[in-house]
């Protein structure tokens, strides 16, 4: 009673504020305008809007201030960071709050790993929520480390950092009614929770089955008709910009007047030195003003669209009532930060982070350069085709005299030390003379390794073993460089600057080996065992058609 009656007075103009920005340009989501005004902040609330005078004032005379930048849809482990340390990289982009998705680390670990990723956001200088991974493994063949079924997962469905149910990526156990995967979205719909969608290119019927399901968001549209078809059925669209997975331009024509409110920002999985370098929310905002798209309306998808999807009533827009989370802006197009406020307060970097215990991750034999033979058992093999500034892939037929600009590229399961492991065909990398190894493969996060060196496929691989997981680069049987990951095999503890600098080592030395252009090595590669994205993957068990939903065989006449 007492806080809200301050907060009335300090409205009433009767009390000073605690903190006023003064003479703002204020981005009004609500009225897509530019308004002159002041801003009136009460301990993390915004109070009034108008002229008000405060114990400390900022002078934003010539300054845009934005409402903090959501992040709709992300994977904090991407960045190899923990959400500790995630929070104060984002926060310097504008980000004020995340909706992630933790179904990496949950399929390495099960519930101990999504606990793992509430827990330490209670650290975090931003407001962090989830989403509860819905297919942990992707899909049932796979071979992860955890298997969470609804009944598991229900035990963490009233935390208040869960919204609600993760992106459903295993399309055909909604359209074909498995019972355990809508139990769970039963349960989640029982409790007015939300539930986010993985759909790449699925239309009519099967979207209209997939959407009976209570799915509402989508970030796999990769061009502009696929975008509208999912919108005018109902669903909001995610326009996604990781380091990877660029689909923003693509979709961004797909935005009119009429239909932006049904539009988000995401990143999805971004590596730590894009974020740095680029950013996050901040560049989608500043790459869809600079390919068209008015500023308002940018800043708009990125605050209030989000909010209002997720049900964050107190979050999105500069208004009386909601949170003081706001971005100080010295210029509006290019997004140029000054400075982020967060609950009230103006953000100050900190360069100290919470210490995590670590756990064995990697349950794996030492394996030989036999593992990585093929055998010629066919006129024509089938190989995997890597798209530049997309996480798809054609499936083409070549030749075993046509393979001079392919590489080998096999999965070692790593979780419950089974043996299983499996060799094929990539191209569209162009490395020549390096061989890369990483225990980040998506989502069940097997070994996936790639080269053109058994000898030294088997030296990465083994060195993973020693260092607890992460990256090894290996050239002409010496190790050339690596990264240790020990949380999972995909995530450390260790400050982002030393993170930062290793992995900018990492890619300039495998930039220097000749990786294709618009090619982000270590992403791409960790996308190449994800057989729920078409068309042709890889993983233990052999080649993964999407189309057909089965397994192929890696030779074909």
């Amino acid at each position: 009673m007492n806080r809200l009656k301050k907060h009335i007075q300090v409205a009433m103009g009767e009390k000073k504020a605690d903190l006023v920005l003064k003479n703002a340009s204020i981005i009004n989501v609500f009225t897509q305008t530019i308004d002159i005004g002041d801003i009136a902040i009460v301990d993390d609330s915004i109070v009034g809007v108008g002229k008000y005078d405060g114990i400390d004032e900022i002078d934003c005379t010539h300054l845009f201030v934005s409402p903090g930048f959501i992040d709709s849809h992300v994977h904090i482990e991407s960045t190899m960071t923990t959400p500790e340390i995630f929070s104060h990289l984002v926060i310097q982009k504008g980000v004020t709050t995340a909706i992630c998705d933790p179904h990496e680390i949950a399929n390495i670990s099960g519930n101990k790993g999504i606990k793992f990723m509430l827990d330490n956001s209670k650290n975090a200088v931003m407001d962090t929520y989830f989403m509860l991974p819905s297919c942990v493994p992707a899909v049932e063949f796979e071979n992860n480390g955890a298997r969470l079924n609804a009944n598991k997962l229900s035990k963490l469905l009233h935390h208040p950092k869960i919204l609600g149910l993760g992106e459903v990526m295993d399309v055909h156990s909604v359209t074909t009614g498995n019972n355990d995967m809508l139990k769970k979205i039963d349960f989640i719909k029982k409790l007015s929770k939300k539930i986010d969608g993985h759909c790449p290119k699925i239309r009519s019927k099967e979207l209209n089955a997939y959407l009976c399901s209570g799915i509402r968001t989508d970030h796999e549209c990769t061009d502009k008709d696929e975008a509208l078809e999912k919108i005018k059925h109902g669903m909001m669209i995610m326009l996604r910009e990781g380091s990877q997975a660029r689909d923003l331009i693509h979709l961004l024509s797909a935005v009119t007047d009429k239909n932006y409110p049904r539009f988000l920002f995401c990143t999805d999985d971004r590596h730590i030195e894009d974020l740095i370098e680029e950013g996050s929310i901040d560049h989608c905002i500043r790459l869809s003003i600079k390919n068209g798209l008015d500023p308002i309306k940018a800043y708009t998808i990125a605050s209030l669209n989000a909010a209002n999807c997720y049900g964050l009533e107190d979050k999105g827009a500069i208004a009386p009532g909601m949170r003081a989370d706001l971005v100080i802006l010295q210029d509006l197009e290019d997004v140029a930060i000054k400075q982020v406020i967060k609950d009230g307060k103006v953000y100050k970097k900190n360069n100290q982070f919470s210490k995590v215990k670590k756990t064995k991750s990697i349950h794996l034999n030492a394996v030989n350069e036999k593992y990585f033979h093929i055998n010629t058992e066919g006129k024509y093999a089938n190989v995997i085709k890597v798209q530049p500034g997309s996480l798809k892939t054609n499936k083409i037929k070549k030749s075993i005299d046509e393979m001079n600009d392919t590489n080998k590229i096999a999965v070692v399961e790593r979780h419950r030390n089974t043996g299983k492991h499996f060799t094929g065909f990539i191209e569209g990398l162009g490395l020549k003379n390096i061989t890369i190894a990483q225990s980040i493969s998506h989502d069940s996060h097997n070994i996936i390794v790639v080269g053109n060196c058994e000898k030294d496929m088997a030296i990465a691989v083994n060195h993973l073993r020693k260092i607890g997981g992460g990256i090894v680069l290996v050239s002409e049987g010496q190790i050339k460089d690596a990264i240790s990951l020990p949380i999972g095999g995909i995530m450390t503890d260790e400050h982002p600057n030393k993170v930062y600098e290793k992995m900018k080592r990492l890619n300039q030395c495998v930039k220097n080996d000749g990786i294709k252009k618009g090619i982000d090595p270590f992403i791409t590669l960790s996308f190449m065992a994800l057989p729920v994205i078409p068309d042709l993957k890889i993983t233990p068990q052999g080649l993964f058609d999407y189309q057909s939903f089965d397994f192929i065989s890696l030779w074909t006449e």
